[in-house]
């Protein structure tokens, strides 16, 4: 069993502005695909509706405080351990998606075991960040270097908890 983060973040540990990604990386959307792809997906609230329709290929779960929440193909979810629960009846590995706060609380209450993340050379503004990781606590064990794509430099990383 492991529940994994997937991540891509600047310089400055943006993740979005606006309710959005600020880049546009073809190639890491294909290896959040292709990583995520037939694994339960956890996300809050905000980040199921700035996708606007739930992820194929996989179960999706959105944490809210909202009793009345609704979202087409998608579980509903009142705490992250809940979510991490119902996810684990359909699945051995998870994957948290966003947003930042589901990311913090993740993280904080140590339910994480492995950080997928995309890290890009770049350091633009945004209103979303991911939290910074503990060196104490995390190793990096893997590092790949992609192409640049839209002039963004970047690298596939992968950090396990100690």
């Amino acid at each position: 069993m492991s529940v994994n983060i997937i991540v891509a973040y600047n310089q400055k540990h943006v993740i979005g502005k606006d309710n959005d990604i600020p880049w546009r990386l073809p190639a890491d959307l294909a290896y959040f695909k292709k990583t995520t792809m037939g694994c339960p997906i956890v996300m809050g609230r905000k980040t199921r509706e700035s996708l606007g329709r739930p992820l194929p290929g996989r179960l999706n779960i959105a944490v809210t405080r909202d009793a009345h929440y609704q979202a087409e193909g998608t579980e509903i979810a009142y705490s992250l351990e809940q979510a991490v629960k119902q996810a684990r009846a359909v699945h051995d590995t998870i994957f948290i998606i966003g947003g930042g706060e589901i990311y913090k609380q993740a993280l904080a209450q140590g339910l994480v075991d492995r950080v997928y993340a995309t890290e890009i050379h770049a350091s633009m503004d945004g209103d979303t960040f991911f939290p910074e990781l503990d060196s104490a606590q995390w190793k990096e064990v893997s590092r790949d270097v992609q192409e640049p794509q839209h002039g963004l430099a970047f690298d596939f990383v992968v950090y396990e908890r100690k």
